[in-house]
């Protein structure tokens, strides 16, 4: 066999993968209104459980606050406790056929149009546009830092509760935990600009946050 580890077992944390073939975290634009994954969400994905993967990592760009436009593609709602009972039955439906299932959490911070439904400010490291959607964002206060790292947090811990194997904190794909690092977004004077360290400072506290929540064990 070309690659003789493709089906062998593989453990991140204490999650045992029956395989090394997974679906990674993309925008299936599937979700119910309110961001709840209803029958087709979870059809598609069971879909994809019968085929004998591993793992799945669904929502793709899910939001962890409300102040991320998500009218234009339709993700998972992570914003709310509504999600956890839909998520739950999503879970329960591809553990059924052997498949582990994650889901990717994020704050796009400037990346996307001021147009989107919920109408909330776009928020950036410093106010300054994306190149691609344009949308005007303000710079981001102190208390909304502070408010959208618990929210992470919060975010994880519904996850958590649905019975998922674990979640995906996307700092990639120049959404706001990348927006921080990159001295092209960020150009703040404050403990969370300047240096690497002060631009690594959201990321990491984000991630502290969220593994304080959810405990060592959690993927």
């Amino acid at each position: 066999m070309r690659y003789p580890h493709i089906f062998q077992p593989l453990t991140l944390n204490k999650l045992t993968l029956p395989n090394r073939i997974y679906s990674t975290a993309h925008a299936e634009v599937y979700a119910d209104a309110g961001g709840l994954p209803g029958d087709r969400y979870i059809g598609y994905y069971e879909e994809k459980a019968k085929g004998g993967l591993g793992m799945a990592i669904c929502g793709g760009s899910s939001p962890v606050s409300v102040d991320v436009p998500q009218g234009a593609w339709r993700p998972v709602n992570l914003t709310t406790d509504l999600v956890i009972e839909p998520m739950a039955r999503l879970a329960e439906t591809v553990h059924r056929h052997g498949m582990k299932i994650m889901i990717q959490a994020t704050h796009m911070g400037r990346r996307s149009a001021w147009a989107g439904e919920p109408w909330w400010h776009l928020v950036s490291p410093s106010g300054l546009r994306e190149p691609v959607h344009r949308g005007n964002c303000k710079t981001i206060e102190i208390e909304d830092i502070r408010r959208i790292i618990k929210d992470f947090a919060a975010a994880a811990m519904r996850v958590q509760k649905s019975g998922f194997d674990g979640i995906e904190i996307s700092a990639a794909h120049q959404q706001l935990i990348d927006q921080f690092w990159s001295p092209r977004s960020n150009i703040r004077t404050d403990e969370w600009g300047g240096s690497l360290e002060n631009r690594m400072r959201f990321g990491l506290e984000v991630l502290r946050a969220v593994r304080e929540a959810v405990g060592a064990d959690f993927c």
